[in-house]
């Protein structure tokens, strides 16, 4: 098998998205006598965020309501009841963290190293057009990745794990899916999504996630460098 492209998810693969939530909690809740943990939070907190996106997608709420939905099922879960001017409040807050989002300290050079063997590199993210290519811009990303390869869901039209987003980035680079890799931290988005359009996937399980079906990626990492080894670079 021989890999001639590998696409990226954005939130949480390129960059720290777990610390700008993090300080978002201590932000708006700094009155509570002590803090859920913040790694217990945040798998939560992105759990929600998926199970409420459906929601979105589907017209069937607003992003705002998505976004006071998710921390306040976050929270609930964990014991903490809040109200939704709270969660407006912490929505607020966690925004203005992610302004000056930087990138993983290893993306950079597993870029390079794929470029240099002639692997053509794309991200594939789910998420508001505007605000996600804010994101990309402030990460630097355009330096790295051709403006044609950044494929945004609410852009394209479908959103991960929906198979067609896939077939679409496949579509655009002409190469046949069993030629293509993703890779991204989240299981439901990044590995079944990809294998449902017969792409190979590689999890990012930095946050020590558990699967949640019997899908098979082509390997489980947890440092973005050890993707090179595998592709033997």
């Amino acid at each position: 098998m021989e890999i001639k492209a590998v696409f990226f998810d954005l939130d949480d693969t390129l960059h720290d998205h777990q610390a700008p939530f993090a300080k978002a909690l201590l932000d708006t809740f700094y009155h509570w006598p002590s803090m859920p943990d913040f790694n217990t939070a945040y798998k939560k907190f992105r759990y929600y965020s998926d199970y409420f996106w459906k929601d979105y997608t589907q017209g069937n709420i607003s992003l705002e309501q998505l976004r006071i939905n998710r921390i306040i099922a976050t929270l609930e879960n964990l014991g903490k009841g809040i109200s939704e001017q709270e969660a407006v409040r912490f929505q607020e807050n966690y925004e203005n963290n992610l302004n000056t989002p930087i990138l993983f300290t290893e993306v950079p050079s597993v870029f390079d190293a794929l470029k240099r063997k002639g692997i053509v590199v794309g991200l594939i993210t789910n998420g508001p057009i505007t605000h996600q290519q804010n994101k990309i811009s402030q990460l630097g990303l355009q330096d790295f990745i051709n403006e044609e390869l950044i494929f945004i869901s609410d852009q394209v039209g479908f959103a991960k794990p929906n198979p067609q987003l896939f077939h679409t980035a496949a579509k655009k680079i002409d190469l046949p899916a069993e030629h293509l890799l993703y890779v991204g931290d989240t299981w439901e988005n990044d590995v079944v999504g990809p294998i449902s359009a017969g792409w190979n996937a590689i999890w990012f399980n930095h946050r020590s996630r558990e699967p949640l079906t019997d899908h098979k990626p082509l390997a489980e990492i947890n440092k973005l460098s050890s993707l090179l080894n595998l592709l033997n670079l």
